[in-house]
């Protein structure tokens, strides 16, 4: 799997510019010139797609990849980001981030999302995603074992909601509720692995409310130096709710973040705990994979099941200008039973990857990361903001 975008076309830009500088001249004064040359034509096309107004900063920027999932790919992605007011003091109001996207793929996929996360100084925080996606995708089975092919085919057609509403009740704790929305339709299946049998065959909704907490007192939102991030939610899914399952879902998600070197040097930790009681459907199990996850699994369904934990840790180093790279390694597992034999058969997962920082004085990065498992499974992503 192969995706490239905005984070790839200034790499290459950069890094081509300064093996050809090698290539061409024979003093590293004049290399150094050429890089340079290449870094202000980088900071010129930004320019050009970003628009500051007092507060608010508007930036435009375009989408291109390939995955043998989806094909080729092709969109566009604005990204809104309001700083707070200068006369505001309280620590409860952040820089807000609104970013949406839209993607067509030559396989026929077509994917409209809204990413935002919104600090107010009346201490309210709202993580919110809206989701529409068609895709003709796979189903691999429930489990956390290899898999092996044949798979399931079939077309997804998917809106999704979710958000976490929470009020600041300190300067670092905050207590409210978790939405959770969606609407799944399925067609065209192919295959045995998915049939009647597994639930959630026929889609239908999956709509559940629950309490939220969190405790953040992180030095930045987008791209913290240092600080605990912590956040817990329960969510029931019933007839109350409109949902044509009934089950409960907990999530427990715990950030560290330690800086070295005058933040140039960042470790960051992750660890999560996901457990689903009754009757889940398949698209509402605990996983392990995707782009913010395990992410050497590239499909985020890959492995399900009940329950799952996985924890991670990445070095966070900045390079040059607006450049930086990752490392980082994770391990974890999915399983019918809550904490079933929680060391034995692990997914483990080590990789490596590229950070373009959007915004010279704000910590929004794309990024591009690559990653492997011990199982054979690898994954390309590239998308907006850390994983963690």
């Amino acid at each position: 799997m192969c995706k490239f975008g905005p984070l790839a076309v200034v790499m290459l830009l950069v890094f081509s510019g300064g093996i050809r500088a090698q290539e061409e001249v024979k003093s590293d004064s004049s290399s150094q010139t050429l890089v340079e040359q290449a870094a202000v034509l980088v900071e010129e096309v930004i320019d050009m797609v970003t628009i500051e107004r007092g507060r608010n900063t508007f930036s435009f920027y375009p989408m291109a990849g390939y995955s043998p999932r989806t094909g080729f790919e092709l969109g566009l992605m604005p990204v809104w980001r309001i700083r707070p007011k200068q006369s505001a003091a309280s620590p409860y109001y952040r820089p807000s981030t609104i970013a949406p996207s839209i993607k067509v793929s030559t396989k026929g996929m077509y994917d409209l999302e809204l990413d935002a996360m919104i600090f107010t100084s009346s201490r309210w925080m709202f993580i919110s995603k809206f989701q529409y996606l068609f895709l003709p995708d796979e189903f691999y089975g429930i489990g956390n074992y290899t898999k092996e092919p044949p798979y399931s085919t079939y077309d997804i057609n998917r809106f999704a909601f979710n958000t976490d509403i929470l009020k600041g009740i300190s300067e670092s704790l905050f207590l409210g509720l978790r939405l959770d929305v969606n609407y799944d339709r399925y067609s065209n299946y192919k295959g045995e692995l998915l049939n009647p049998s597994v639930l959630g065959y026929e889609g239908g909704w999956a709509n559940g409310i629950g309490p939220g907490m969190a405790l953040d007192n992180r030095d930045d939102q987008l791209y913290p130096t240092k600080g605990w991030f912590i956040i817990f939610s329960g969510t029931a899914y019933n007839d109350f709710t409109g949902s044509d399952y009934r089950f409960v879902a907990a999530n427990l998600d715990v950030r560290k973040f330690c800086s070295f070197n005058s933040d140039k040097s960042i470790l960051a930790l992750q660890a999560v705990m996901n457990s689903t009681f009754g009757d889940v459907p398949f698209y509402k199990l605990s996983s392990i994979g995707g782009k913010r996850m395990l992410r050497g699994i590239a499909h985020p369904y890959r492995y399900l099941d009940q329950h799952s934990w996985f924890a991670q840790a990445e070095w966070r180093q900045h390079i040059w200008w607006r450049l930086g790279g990752v490392l980082f390694s994770g391990v974890g597992k999915v399983s019918p039973e809550f904490l079933q034999r929680p060391f034995a058969d692990l997914h483990l997962v080590g990789g490596a990857g590229l950070r373009f920082r959007v915004l010279p004085k704000e910590g929004l990065n794309f990024r591009m990361d690559f990653g492997v498992t011990n199982r054979g499974d690898n994954g390309v992503y590239f998308t907006i903001r850390e994983a963690f």
